[in-house]
């Protein structure tokens, strides 16, 4: 049986897609705030095992664009930039306040740590290529194509 890409398997709030030289996530969620919730997650788990992330910093973040797809890659190179700049990866993202145009949210997790954490993948930025977010019968759904 052929299973549909596009199909949200049970419980699920993303997945990585093949993608030429970068790499696709596929975002899910029952909320606009659970999407780009769980898009941070996605991110995290890019990058490292987000089990091993302790909940010790948190971050107040809030970003700007002129849709809310921009926002969402907004969103995700803000998280690369704290990551970038602090080493900070989120573990737990909250979204306070939401609009087409504005995010803010809460992020809470770790500094990272080579002793204490496992590095995966290098991540340099969320792309516009193939962006899209839309609404499904249960929700909405994102994608999004990192450039590695």
């Amino acid at each position: 049986m052929k299973r549909d890409l596009d199909s949200k398997p049970e419980h699920q709030k993303y997945r990585t897609l093949s993608h030429t030289a970068d790499l696709g996530l596929r975002i899910w969620g029952a909320t606009l705030e659970d999407l780009y919730a769980n898009a941070g997650e996605a991110l995290t788990a890019t990058i490292t095992d987000r089990r091993g992330l302790r909940l010790k910093e948190s971050k107040e973040i809030t970003v700007e664009a002129p849709d809310r797809e921009a926002l969402l890659v907004a969103w995700l190179n803000h998280l690369l930039y704290l990551y970038d700049i602090d080493g900070f990866l989120g573990r737990e993202f909250k979204v306070r306040e939401l609009s087409p145009e504005r995010l803010t949210a809460t992020a809470r997790g770790d500094i990272f740590d080579p002793d204490r954490h496992v590095g995966k993948t290098a991540v340099k930025a969320a792309t516009y290529h193939q962006l899209e977010i839309t609404r499904t019968k249960d929700g909405w759904q994102a994608t999004v194509i990192l450039d590695l």
